[in-house]
This record gives structure tokens, C-alpha cells and sequence, in this order.
């Protein structure tokens, strides 16, 4: 997506790589950042022009505004994902995925039934086939339920309960 910004350079910055320093302050303060409307910013691919700057009154600043495409990440309900067992919890009956940036919970009435808790171990393993098991680092597909944001991160629950969704056997 295309996007324009404010980056505010300090008079202390002002050399011969003007443009790369402003090039190097977008990228920081873009790059890792979440909001609710797009998600989150994964990589600043390309900055455009940047325009003439202004100076701020009473500190020296100069922002310059500028034009810049980035990848994004974003869940939607109902949309399908792959990701990475993060971490088995026990304690709360579920599992939580990796998915680039962010982390899935799939609470254990959302994992298949057939898949059982073997707490010692902590690892859930298909009833129908012992061979099966859900354990830290290993793939599994998953669709999203609910997406809340909060503090500027999303808080997703997924499912693997429906068909074509679970553990992902390579």
C-alpha cells in the first residue's frame, strides 16, 4: 500500500546524506509498528519523493513529508493461516501459534477432539494416530475466529477444528 508520513530530523542531523538519514528515520519508525486500520508494517519497500521541509517554531526541527509503499500484515476472520506452535499451555488448555509478527491463541475447544493433552510431556497427540503430535515447532493450519486490537497489537483466536485445518504433516 501507499502511504505518505512526517519525519521530523533534528538540526544536529542536517549533512550531506540528508536523504539518507530521513530515508533511515522512516524505515525506523515504521517498520514493526501495528495499528488497527492496517495491521502491521512489515517492510518499507519503496520511499518516493520527499518534499521540501519546514522548520518547527522553537525547536529547529525540520519535518519533511514524504511518500513511501510498505508490506503489510493483517488477520481477518474467517481467513485461513498457517503458522508455528509457539508454546503448549497446559494450565489454559490451548496453544499458542506464531504467525510472522503475532501470536494466535487456539484454546483447547478449538483443537480437534481427537487430540488429547499428555501433560508430562506437554504435547498434544491424535487419539486415532499416536504419531500425530502437536508440540512446540511443528506447522499447523488454522482459520481466525475473533480478532480483538489492543495496545496496538492484535489478540486473534483461531480454530482447527473445522475440515482441512490442524497439523500440518510434511
Amino acid at each position: 500500500m501507499n502511504f505518505t508520513k512526517d519525519v521530523t530530523i533534528s538540526p544536529s542531523d542536517l549533512s550531506k546524506d540528508l536523504k539518507k538519514i530521513i530515508r533511515v528515520k522512516l524505515i525506523e519508525q515504521i517498520t514493526g509498528t501495528c495499528n488497527e486500520k492496517y495491521g502491521y508494517f512489515i517492510k518499507v519497500l519503496k520511499i518516493g519523493d520527499i518534499q521540501n521541509g519546514y522548520i518547527m517554531d522553537g525547536s529547529g526541527d525540520i519535518i519533511f513529508k514524504m511518500s513511501y509503499e510498505a508490506v503489510l500484515f493483517r488477520p481477518f476472520v474467517n481467513e485461513v493461516s498457517d503458522g508455528i506452535i509457539e508454546k503448549i499451555l497446559p494450565l489454559n488448555g490451548g496453544i499458542h501459534v506464531k504467525v510472522g509478527p503475532m501470536l494466535v491463541f487456539i484454546p483447547k475447544e478449538n483443537i480437534p477432539n481427537t487430540y488429547i493433552l499428555e501433560e508430562k510431556n506437554n504435547y498434544y497427540y491424535n487419539e486415532k494416530d499416536d504419531s500425530d503430535i502437536l508440540k512446540e515447532g511443528e506447522k499447523v493450519r488454522f482459520k481466525y475466529k475473533n480478532i480483538q486490537f489492543d495496545q496496538n497489537d492484535f489478540k486473534p483466536v483461531g480454530t482447527m477444528a473445522d475440515k482441512y485445518l490442524g497439523h500440518i504433516l510434511e
